[in-house]
C-alpha cells in the first residue's frame, strides 16, 4: 500500500463480498488499524464501485462512539483502501447461553444511541446483524460495514441486507424506511435472548417465507415486557413497529435503565417537552395466542403486543387508536 501514511500488514482478519480486512499498524504511530482492502476487478464485475465509495462517505460522515471510525481511504489502480478503527475482540459472536438482563440493557443502549444519531442523519444501515457489531477491547460495541446504508431520500424498493435479518418489506421488495434497522435489531435482540435465530429454513425460498407469514417463538420464561419489546421489534408490519426513539419509552427498558444507572435520554424532562405535543399511532399487532404466569394467574389469549407504546407504558388509547404523547408523562 503506497500513501502518504506507510500501514505494515501484521495479519489477515476477515473476508468481505468484494476483498479483506487486514490488521496494520501505522508505522509512524504505531497505532493498529484494521484495513478494508476491496478489489476494483470485482467491484466493476458487479457494479458495486459506487456502492463501495457510498459507505466510505456515509461512515466517514459520523462521529459516533458506537460507530466505528473510518481514518483514512486511498486507491491505487487494483485496490481501494480503507483504514478503520480496529476492534480487538471482533465480532458480535452467537452466544452459548442468554445475555442477563444487565448485558442485555448495556448492549441496547450502546446500540439505540448509535441508530438513533444514524437515523437523525436521516441516514439508514439496513444491514445489522452480529457480523456487523464489533466489540472494542474496553466492551463497547460498534456498528461496522455501511455497505448498505443509505440516505432515506435515496431508498428504493430492493432486496438489501442479510436475508435472516431482513424485515418482510425488504424481503418482499416493498418500500420501507429506517424501521428496517428496527426489525434487525430485534433479530439480534432474539439471538441473544435465545442462542438461536428466530427463522431458520435450507432455502432462501423458504426462509422468505418464514419472515413472512410465520409468528416468531419466543421463551415464555422471559421477563414479559422484554417478550413484549422482542414482539414489538419484530411486528410485521412496519406500520406497527417502534422506531428506535419510541423504544426508549418501552417498559422493559426504562426499568432496566433505572436499575443501571444509565441516562435514558428520552426520559430526561427537558427532552421530553420535544416530544409532548406528538402522537403516536396505536395499532394492534396480531401474535398467536401465548401464556404468562404473572403473580401466580396464568394470562392465556394474551396478544404480544398493541404497540411497543401502549402495552409498555400501560397507556390507554381511544376509539382512533391514537395515543397523546402526555400519557406518557405519567408514567
Amino acid at each position: 500500500m503506497q500513501n502518504e501514511n506507510a500501514y505494515q500488514v501484521k495479519r489477515k482478519l476477515g473476508n468481505g463480498s468484494f476483498g479483506c480486512v487486514y490488521l496494520v499498524c501505522d508505522v509512524k504511530s504505531n497505532q493498529e488499524f484494521a484495513c478494508k482492502i476491496v478489489s476494483k476487478s470485482m467491484l466493476g464485475k458487479y457494479q458495486a464501485e459506487g456502492m463501495v465509495r457510498q459507505e466510505i462517505q456515509i461512515q466517514s460522515s459520523i462521529n459516533h462512539r458506537n460507530v466505528v471510525k473510518v481514518f483514512n481511504s486511498f486507491e491505487d489502480t487494483k485496490n481501494i483502501y480503507i483504514i478503520l478503527e480496529y476492534c480487538k475482540q471482533g465480532q458480535l459472536q452467537l452466544p452459548s447461553q442468554p445475555y442477563t438482563n444487565k448485558q442485555l440493557i448495556q448492549f441496547l443502549n450502546q446500540m439505540l444511541s448509535a441508530l438513533d444519531s444514524i437515523h437523525q442523519m436521516s441516514l439508514v444501515h439496513r444491514d445489522i446483524k452480529l457480523d456487523n457489531i464489533l466489540v472494542h477491547e474496553d466492551g463497547t460495541y460498534k456498528i461496522s460495514d455501511f455497505g448498505w446504508a443509505t440516505q432515506l431520500s435515496q431508498i428504493k424498493p430492493i432486496l438489501c441486507g442479510t436475508t435472516e435479518y431482513m424485515p418482510p418489506e425488504v424481503v418482499n421488495n416493498q418500500s420501507h424506511d429506517h424501521k428496517v434497522d428496527s426489525w434487525s435489531l430485534g433479530i439480534v435482540l432474539y439471538i441473544l435472548t435465545h442462542c438461536r435465530k428466530p427463522f431458520i429454513a435450507k432455502t432462501d425460498r423458504e426462509l422468505i417465507k418464514q419472515i413472512s407469514e410465520k409468528e416468531i417463538d419466543i421463551d415464555t420464561s422471559l421477563d414479559e415486557n422484554l417478550q413484549i419489546l422482542i414482539q414489538a421489534l419484530l411486528t410485521k408490519d412496519p406500520s406497527y413497529r417502534p422506531n428506535i426513539q419510541q423504544l426508549y419509552f418501552s417498559k422493559w427498558i426504562k426499568f432496566q435503565m433505572k436499575q443501571h444507572n444509565i441516562f435514558n435520554r428520552y426520559e430526561h424532562e427537558k427532552l421530553k417537552n420535544k416530544f409532548r405535543n406528538q402522537k403516536i399511532e396505536i395499532k394492534s399487532v396480531d401474535n398467536r395466542a401465548i401464556q404468562l404466569r404473572k403473580k401466580k394467574q396464568i394470562l392465556q389469549d394474551c396478544s404480544l403486543s398493541h404497540s411497543l407504546s401502549t402495552q409498555l407504558s400501560n397507556c390507554d388509547m381511544n376509539e382512533s387508536g391514537i395515543i397523546d404523547r402526555q400519557k406518557f408523562e405519567k408514567l
